[in-house]
């Protein structure tokens, strides 16, 4: 008699890392990725043993995943796993193509804004911004300017839409914001490592050079001459 799918379940998870885990927690892994699709170790306390019992069984959920057509992306250096549906996977020397998944299923809104954020932090990580702890702070404003600078679009005049765009980069774990007054632009920002794995190089340039920016902007000139 062929054994259960519980029975393979098991006794691969007896394998798995440590072994320590067990069925009840690996199907609370499934369905967190499923639910949010997106693990970071530098979100919370829990969420931080998410990730590292998601890394004690990757090989095991990546299996798992792949068997229904999902792909689970694990960025180790940023210490984040993220899950693409079926139809977001491309292969590029061998691992998720993130501008097909920008292009996938996401609002225009999202895609300028996300963008945006990962040229500000590019921008921190070549000194030209600050960066606090990994975080780079910013405002809704300097959000606005650049999604209108880069790609001449506007982010949301109501300040409820604007709030429901905050809380779904904020699910990608791409900002961390406080409060729900999106109606002031000086509202504050905090721009996340995990944009930089988000967005690709390639998926930036592509989407500047959709734009007709084939080049990010230059500096403005005080910056130039400081």
């Amino acid at each position: 008699m062929l054994p259960t799918l519980a029975q393979v379940l098991d006794q691969r998870l007896s394998t798995e890392g440590s072994g320590r885990l067990g069925r009840t927690r690996f199907a609370e892994l499934v369905a967190r990725l499923l639910a949010g699709g997106v693990l970071w170790r530098d979100w919370s306390r829990s969420e931080a043993a998410l990730y590292d019992d998601a890394g004690e069984c990757e090989e095991l959920l990546r299996e798992w995943f792949g068997a229904v057509g999902f792909y689970l992306a694990h960025d180790a250096d940023a210490r984040i796993f993220r899950l693409h549906p079926p139809g977001e996977r491309a292969e590029v020397d061998g691992d998720a193509d993130v501008g097909r998944q920008l292009r996938a299923r996401l609002s225009r809104d999202f895609v300028a804004a996300v963008i945006a954020l990962r040229f500000l932090y590019t921008e921190a990580l070549t000194g030209r911004r600050a960066l606090l702890d990994e975080r780079l702070p910013i405002s809704l404003e300097e959000l606005s300017q650049a999604v209108v600078s880069l790609l001449g679009h506007q982010l949301p005049t109501s300040a409820t839409d604007r709030l429901g765009l905050l809380r779904e980069l904020r699910r990608h774990r791409v900002i961390q914001y406080e409060g729900d007054d999106a109606s002031s632009m000086e509202m504050g920002l905090a721009v996340l490592r995990p944009v930089m794995s988000f967005v690709s190089d390639e998926a930036l340039d592509d989407a500047l050079r959709v734009a007709g920016l084939r080049h990010p902007p230059a500096p403005a000139a005080e910056d130039a001459a400081a």
